[in-house]
């Protein structure tokens, strides 16, 4: 990242239970969890898009952004940050002060990295 001159590691990860879904909607401040049937029935997978700061002193995986993808015909329904912001969402402005500019850095970012994502899976945005 040439603002912070940090190593950025990406990572995104299926959520396959009712318990990853509801840490994730906890997380991210969103409800998720309300695809458990979805998910169980193959309808839909649910995808956590996450980040590592490689330079800080304990490197945690920080998520970003929650991916719904409908399994049947590989198109990403929804993609959503925290409070369901959306990765150019310029609206919403009392929900980014309550993520903070450097969460607003990596959620555009998350956008890039979506699409690399997409592309090498073959899906696309419906």
């Amino acid at each position: 990242d040439s603002e912070t001159r940090h190593t950025f590691t990406w990572t995104i990860h299926e959520l396959l239970t009712s318990a990853q879904l509801a840490v994730e909607g906890r997380v991210m401040h969103h409800c998720v969890a309300s695809y458990t049937r979805r998910c169980v029935s193959g309808e839909a997978s649910i995808w956590s898009l996450r980040v590592q700061d490689m330079d800080a002193a304990e490197p945690e995986p920080y998520n970003v952004l929650t991916i719904a993808l409908d399994t049947k015909k590989r198109i990403v329904t929804q993609a959503r940050g925290r409070y369901n912001l959306q990765p150019f969402d310029r609206a919403g402005l009392a929900k980014q002060r309550r993520t903070g500019r450097p969460y607003l850095r990596l959620l555009r970012e998350s956008a890039r990295i979506l699409r690399l994502w997409m592309d090498r899976e073959g899906l696309t945005h419906g």
